[in-house]
């Protein structure tokens, strides 16, 4: 597998800001796996699943990025997320945190 850039490294390729959110060119570009090896980790919940940007669009938070590269053998994602209606009518998301595992 190849070397894994860390945050800075990131900053200093793409020579501006850190985006909020990063597409699939970048995720595959930071983390040097395959977009098959990628899917596989996100299906087994070894990687970060990206999110909806809106549409079609996809994205991975970088705060979800950066907890992977400091340490992607021991990540572990939130356990479950529930979807729920507010009495005022929006949806609300609960989520669960990943309990640790001994």
């Amino acid at each position: 597998m190849g070397a894994v850039m860390s945050q800075s490294d990131v900053v200093e390729k793409l020579g501006q800001p850190e985006p909020a959110f990063y597409r699939m060119a970048d995720v595959l570009r930071i983390t040097a796996l395959s977009r098959s090896s990628l899917y596989r980790r996100i299906a087994s919940g070894d990687f970060p699943a990206p999110v909806s940007l809106g549409g079609r669009a996809k994205g991975w938070r970088r705060a979800a990025l950066l907890e992977w590269i400091e340490d992607p053998v021991s990540y572990r994602p939130l356990t479950h997320c529930v979807k729920e209606t507010s009495s005022a009518g929006g949806r609300v998301r609960r989520v669960a945190a990943a309990t640790s595992q001994s």
